[in-house]
């Protein structure tokens, strides 16, 4: 039996927690997913992910369905990652999408953008397309398409609502939306996927990632139906609705990235 330093993603109480010698086994797959239940190290519940050196690669609370190599239905998860990590070659995606490339896309998605890749380089293009469809489709309308820059500029006219990036380059925001100091949040996302060695573990921790934004923006549009709500609300109220709805404290820069998607 091994043991992991597991520190609450909450209140920062830690322990060192027993894992199987099966687990350590089956980890070569990706992740160790460990179910931390209140009362285990403190009063909260949360879930922790520990790689095959049984290092901690990330701690999440959550009230909400997670992805997961070892619950009831470990081989169809597993199965469904590497289904999504292989068409798109990982490793490509990891050196050809720098990560202000990654968030001016993830940005984009979130604010409901449709966007434009311009690239003589489809093979490339479409292998990036299809990652950001597999990790944004279950939570976010994903509008993209690769083009070149002449067919582009032949038909500029009809992209006028266009997101349009070339590489690191943005060749048109007419709404002004990827402000390098409001991309904080989708770097931090971008950042999570890029620094894994492993695509199972990356793609997991990024989907989870890209839930939790949407379940925590989809709990504040309920909250703001309310009219009698938004006229008293303060960023006090939201966060405490966070807190009290997924048992998490965000920061106020979390909040006004949530608002703003």
């Amino acid at each position: 039996m091994a043991k992991v330093e597991i520190r609450c993603p909450v209140c920062t109480k830690w322990d060192n927690i027993e894992i199987s010698d099966n687990a350590t086994k089956d980890a070569k797959k990706g992740l160790i997913v460990m179910d931390i239940s209140a009362g285990m190290i403190c009063e909260h519940s949360f879930i922790a992910y520990v790689d095959k050196n049984l290092t901690v690669r990330d701690c999440l609370i959550t009230d909400f369905k997670i992805e997961s190599l070892e619950d009831s239905n470990t081989n169809k998860t597993q199965d469904d990652i590497l289904a999504g990590a292989e068409p798109v070659k990982y490793d490509l995606i990891k050196l050809n999408i720098p990560e202000s490339v990654m968030a001016n896309i993830f940005r984009g998605t979130f604010l409901g953008k449709k966007i434009i890749l311009i690239s003589d380089n489809l093979f490339l293009a479409n292998h990036v397309i299809n990652f950001f469809k597999f990790t944004l489709k279950d939570f976010f309308e994903i509008n993209i398409v690769a083009m070149s820059m002449e067919d582009f500029k032949q038909n500029k006219k009809k992209f006028t609502d266009y997101l349009v990036l070339k590489k690191r380059k943005i060749i048109q925001d007419k709404d002004k939306i990827l402000d390098s100091v409001k991309l904080g949040r989708e770097k931090s996302i971008a950042q999570k996927f890029l620094k894994e060695y492993d695509s199972v573990s990356g793609l997991i921790i990024l989907k989870n990632e890209i839930r939790k934004a949407f379940e925590y923006s989809k709990t504040l549009v309920e909250y703001l139906r309310d009219p009698e709500k938004i006229k008293v609300s303060t960023s006090k109220n939201l966060i405490d609705t966070i807190s009290d709805t997924h048992n998490e404290r965000i920061t106020i820069d979390y909040l006004t990235f949530l608002i703003d998607i």
